[in-house]
């Protein structure tokens, strides 16, 4: 019995920041935060009188969310085409699904739409026409194809090419242009999906600067009927598939020393304890309590665990097994680890706030949750959740509570936000209505789901599954390493 209600216990801590948002009034418009004003310096309201009820905080202390960069002057995104080759296999219509979608959810190139391209039929070899993409508005043009690898049945060779379409005229006699940048990547012939990203990685590099993360995956946890259970998927939402114990509730999944999923496992209301594979493998660990979260540091030599024991949770962290109690605010959970040894955390009661290195960044008053670290090309962000009104949503400021920025607005629940291994997306769980959001495929993605979101462009927000879990996590395959 005393198992069972400490199990109960250790799931009301877990969960209390997404009880907690019904708790917080909203307002109906937001206004811009002033530039001088940070999440660490907004002074808190001050309390009620005694029996009275909480004020909600001031809404408009978190911005607004930008519709389309005119307010913070970005220019428009370059224009894309992606050459619609005739397929000769399969192989050959893996790749061209892959590399579009995976380049309209990167958010760095505005992809032309499949009706707006020059007239073909578009085969292998087909010279490629750069005046004519240009005529369409093409700045860059991928063509991308497979092709069987030489001396060896099993297998296949993807092939990128990248070309810059000229502003000139035509010249009277054309030539075969040769691209800017041409890649190959082999492959056996069973893993031609997981190569086509790692294909797009490359050719996000030769065109940004900055080699894609779309090599990765995900893992998060959901309830299925009596149980929940950790789940993986890779990054654009395919391959969904289940990764702990039928017959378990499992929290908090975690990727670990050889790109398994550790997570935490309870059968039959017995503590939480920490497991790693499908079968719910158990890692030894000497701990008063039950373990309500994970995470491990980016080499994974470290580990942080929330210890939930005699009704309060705290911090654990250490390597190579040796762990001990980090001094932190009252009731401190999900741990996070980030670049230069920094850790951040949620703590504190009634309203919990998250903090980095001990300080407390999130905005005073707003319930906080599920912080993750983010090394964006703009700088290192910490992205998080705040209870807003009957909703939350996703914002970022930067380590010490400054720069706060708005990344979502209303549209219900928005939750667990995950950093995509190159730092340019964050991939969240949504339970409301994302009006006119386009999906990666170009219908509109209404209702809930996992979205990936542009950081520098928030509204271009694509669902990627309909699936709606907690504690989403986001880390490079150890393959693509």
């Amino acid at each position: 019995m005393r198992a069972r209600i400490l199990r109960l216990t250790g799931l009301a801590i877990a969960c209390v920041a997404v009880s907690a948002f019904t708790l917080l009034g909203t307002r109906a418009h937001a206004d811009p935060l002033p530039p001088q004003a940070t999440a660490a310096n907004v002074p808190p309201s001050q309390p009620p009188p005694s029996g009275a009820a909480q004020a909600p905080p001031d809404e408009s202390l978190l911005g607004t969310v930008d519709v389309n960069g005119s307010g913070n002057g970005l220019p428009p995104l370059p224009k894309l085409g992606v050459v619609p080759l005739i397929s000769t296999g399969t192989a050959d219509s893996i790749v061209n699904l892959v590399v579009r979608r995976d380049m309209e959810l990167s958010g760095q190139f505005d992809v032309l739409d499949p009706s707006l391209v020059p007239p073909g039929p578009f085969l292998h070899s087909t010279p490629v026409d750069l005046y004519a993409w240009r005529a369409k508005g093409a700045e860059y043009l991928l063509r991308v194809y497979a092709q069987p690898a030489p001396n060896d049945s099993v297998k296949t060779e993807l092939v990128g090419e990248a070309y810059l379409t000229p502003t000139g005229p035509a010249p009277a006699a054309a030539t075969e242009p040769k691209p800017a940048f041409r890649t190959i990547v082999p492959t056996a012939t069973t893993e031609v999906r997981a190569a086509s990203h790692r294909l797009v990685d490359r050719l996000l590099g030769a065109l940004t600067g900055k080699p894609g993360g779309f090599a990765s995956e995900m893992t998060y946890a959901e309830k299925v009927g009596r149980w929940q259970r950790i789940f993986a998927l890779d990054a654009d939402g395919f391959d969904l598939r289940p990764a702990s114990p039928s017959d378990a509730t499992a929290v908090s999944p975690a990727f670990g020393p050889g790109g398994q999923i550790f997570y935490a496992l309870s059968k039959d209301y017995d503590p939480f304890r920490v497991v790693f594979g499908p079968s719910g493998t158990p890692v030894p660990m000497a701990i008063p309590g039950s373990v309500l979260g994970l995470a491990f540091s980016a080499d994974h030599s470290q580990i942080a665990l929330t210890v939930m024991s005699a009704g309060e949770s705290t911090v654990w962290s250490g390597k190579n097994g040796q762990l001990a109690s980090m001094p932190s605010a009252p009731f401190a959970n999900h741990p996070i680890f980030g670049p230069l040894g920094k850790m951040a955390y949620v703590a504190g009661t009634p309203v919990q706030r998250i903090y980095v290195d001990g300080k407390a960044i999130s905005p005073p008053g707003f319930m906080a949750s599920a912080p993750v670290f983010c090394d964006t090309p703009e700088g290192l962000l910490v992205i998080y959740t705040v209870g807003v009104g009957a909703g939350a949503d996703v914002i970022a400021t930067d380590t010490s509570g400054g720069s706060l920025r708005r990344l979502t607005q209303h549209e219900g629940a928005n939750t667990y936000p995950a950093c995509s291994p190159d730092g340019r997306l964050v991939a969240f769980f949504s339970t409301g209505k994302r009006k006119g959001a386009p999906a990666a495929n170009g219908t509109v993605a209404a209702g809930e789901g996992l979205f990936i979101m542009p950081i520098a462009r928030p509204w271009l927000a694509k669902r990627i599954s309909t699936e709606v879990g907690e504690s989403l996590r986001w880390e490079i395959l150890a393959s693509a390493n």
